[in-house]
């Protein structure tokens, strides 16, 4: 879900979170797979999402929690929550980090603190993404879709015609948003909605629907792409994002998240799962025993030293090396 670029004041706003260690060094293998457990937080602290730029790192989840790193991951520190709302989606892309959650809230970084944008809206906000340009786009509940064109300080709604789209009024609920650098707007939700717009959100294309609900995409610089989502889903695009072929993994998991690393190996996390893949999604290899398959992780990041990182259950981060 995540990208990487250059860091820039970035550095500053997670120096502002940095208060206390957090690293605990835990590590547990399963097969050939190892994972170091970066930071473990008590029974209640789920993490919803994940995000680095350069070597450092956000991770946000309930209750306004956040934690930080500054040094690619090993060891996380907790913030002082700016909000008690459930923070469920946090972007690094740009030089300011934002993150949205519960009840319409939003929050924006540029001067080393966080601060609280008015987003115009009490929706659920589930997503969050933001090139360099300053475009940003947040999706959630209801067919929720925000854009700001100043980098997360102000939003607009954006509506849509359902009947003329989709031939029914309901609203689908929309779980992810991606926008790339040269302006394009992809979003996925409920339907198996994939939706496209390359011109900031005025017009927009259906990619692709179907039976299921899609709750996390990916798409590459080299035109590879993933959608997964509900019971096991799994789409694949190699022409960025204009068609989409269903792939069979062996799980009927709700999928929550995906990510290519540098090595090009796929991950994707669901719930009590964890799926690789690496010949591009062709085949796909369950890691199926101890911490993966007790816990629930919701999300996956990637560090600039080429990492990837996990987040979810009991506020714990995890290596996988």
């Amino acid at each position: 879900m995540m990208k990487l670029v250059k860091a820039g004041r970035f550095v500053t706003i997670v120096a502002s979170l940095l208060v206390a260690a957090g690293s605990i060094g835990e590590a547990f293998a399963v097969g050939e797979a190892k994972f170091d457990v970066r930071y473990k937080g008590i029974a209640h602290d789920a993490l919803y999402d994940i995000c680095f730029n350069q070597n450092t790192g956000i991770a946000v989840g309930v209750a306004g929690t956040m934690f930080a790193t500054d040094d690619g991951g090993k060891d996380w520190r907790p913030g002082t929550p700016v909000t008690q709302s459930a923070l469920l989606s946090v972007d690094c892309n740009a030089s300011w980090p934002i993150a949205v959650g519960q009840s319409g809230t939003v929050l924006i970084s540029r001067d080393g603190k966080w601060q609280v944008a008015t987003s115009g809206t009490d929706a659920r906000l589930l997503s969050v993404s933001v090139n360099n340009a300053g475009l940003a786009f947040a999706v959630g509940g209801f067919g929720t879709v925000l854009k700001s064109a100043d980098g997360g300080q102000t939003w607009e709604p954006i509506a849509f015609d359902w009947q003329a789209l989709l031939g029914d009024v309901l609203e689908p609920h929309f779980y992810d948003v991606e926008v790339s650098e040269a302006g394009v707007v992809t979003i996925a939700g409920e339907f198996e909605l994939l939706m496209r717009s390359s011109d900031g959100g005025d017009t927009w294309e259906i990619m692709h629907k179907g039976d299921s609900s899609i709750f996390a995409i990916e798409l590459n610089d080299d035109g590879s792409g993933y959608a997964v989502g509900q019971e096991g889903r799994v789409l694949r695009t190699a022409d960025g994002g204009n068609t989409w072929d269903a792939v069979s993994v062996d799980t009927n998991a709700n999928l929550l998240d995906v990510l290519t690393d540098r090595e090009g190996t796929v991950h994707i996390t669901g719930i009590r799962t964890l799926l690789q893949s690496l010949d591009s999604g062709k085949s796909w290899t369950a890691i199926d025993a101890g911490d993966i398959t007790s816990r629930w992780y919701q999300a996956l990041g990637l560090s600039d030293d080429g990492n990837v990182f996990l987040a979810g259950h009991s506020g714990r981060v995890v290596q996988i090396k």
